[in-house]
């Protein structure tokens, strides 16, 4: 039991995967080879990768039996109505758009809304945002404070958006520039910083006040609701389900890459709102798959 009572879920580890450690000769001419660029390195010649966060998720036994009675029907999958009844219990959503991995969604995303011109307020980019974001014409803003760039503190959530920062941009740019805000939850390119529920319920406010969508890249979302359990006083006797469900009910769009959430492949879109859908659905199709596949097996 952990130190809050709560019972803790046990695992064991069943599959073994060989590991290559070459000779140190060969680890430099790998080097060499590759330029000194990690991404261009094999994985014969590396011995622990740490490379991504991306796709290294373990399958569980449950996972890898789904998957020999998985439903592979272009329309209709019944797979698909099981993903999307997960979806709706854990992230509190009700209508679901698959896709193959996150970048896929920030496509779709971007396609549907960024124009040329088009600013995104955002809390911090990840690359793959960021370049959809640019490859539509629209460029974004990160609004943190100042915070959020000291390495060395105990600041607790340096993932906030400021929020003085935000009602500036969106009166300098005027509101029919800014197709939607966006929050990632947790930012990835400054160490996994979290933002507190207190500040998106904050940023939550002001697209109300100025008639804003809210998209939050939900992708490392566990991490930042557990943070928010240890750091913020309102929810530290809250489940993790409460308070995953209180972070998306003040987003309009949730998307998220499954290949970090909770499993080594895909990724979805999912709203309440029907308009949403309607906007989004028909670029599924022509960038993914049909609308209950999705580009996944």
């Amino acid at each position: 039991y952990s130190g809050e009572n709560i019972p803790l879920e046990l695992h064991k580890v069943r599959i073994v995967q060989k590991l290559h450690l070459v000779p140190i000769e060969r680890r430099l001419e790998a080097l060499y080879e590759a330029g000194f660029n990690t991404f261009r390195l094999d994985t014969k010649d590396v011995f622990l990768d740490m490379l991504t966060d991306s796709g290294t998720n373990a399958m569980s036994d449950q996972q890898l039996g789904a998957m020999m009675v998985a439903d592979d029907a272009y329309a209709g999958s019944q797979s698909f109505v099981r993903y999307q009844k997960a979806v709706e219990d854990v992230l509190g959503k009700k209508y679901l758009l698959p896709v193959h991995q996150g970048r896929a969604a920030e496509n779709i995303i971007s396609n549907a809304y960024v124009k040329k011109g088009s600013v995104v307020p955002m809390n911090y980019h990840f690359t793959t945002a960021l370049a959809h974001i640019t490859q539509y014409g629209g460029k974004i803003e990160e609004l943190l404070y100042d915070e959020a760039y000291v390495i060395k503190s105990n600041h607790p959530f340096k993932g906030n958006m400021n929020l003085q920062k935000l009602e500036e941009c969106i009166n300098r740019h005027g509101v029919e520039a800014i197709p939607y805000i966006r929050m990632e939850a947790s930012t990835n390119l400054i160490g996994g910083q979290p933002f507190s529920i207190e500040n998106f319920r904050d940023v939550r406010k002001i697209a109300d006040k100025y008639g804003l969508k809210i998209v939050l890249d939900a992708s490392l979302l566990g991490e930042n609701a557990w943070l928010v359990k240890q750091r913020e006083e309102e929810f530290r006797n809250s489940t993790m389900g409460e308070i995953l469900q209180t972070m998306t009910g003040l987003a309009d769009i949730v998307y998220f890459s499954a290949r970090k959430l909770s499993s080594s492949r895909g990724g979805g879109i999912c709203t309440n709102d029907e308009t949403i859908v309607r906007e989004l659905e028909p670029l599924v199709p022509l960038f993914e798959g049909f609308l209950t596949y999705g580009g996944m097996s």
